[in-house]
């Protein structure tokens, strides 16, 4: 099942800066006021989950 983020309350948005995970312009901000797209902290997070899974 694909990891889908909920930040509706908790991130914001600003200038377009790369981001953090891919490098392309993004003017969402994580949570923790990184600058990333949705879709790539969603993507990384998935990965992360399974890697652990695998180590486990």
């Amino acid at each position: 099942m694909p990891v889908v983020l909920d930040w509706t309350r908790t991130a914001g948005a600003g200038e377009p800066v790369p981001c953090v995970i891919c490098g392309k312009p993004a003017i969402c901000r994580s949570p923790a006021g990184k600058p990333v797209h949705k879709v790539c902290a969603e993507a990384w997070t998935e990965q992360r989950n399974a890697d652990r899974k695998a180590v486990a």
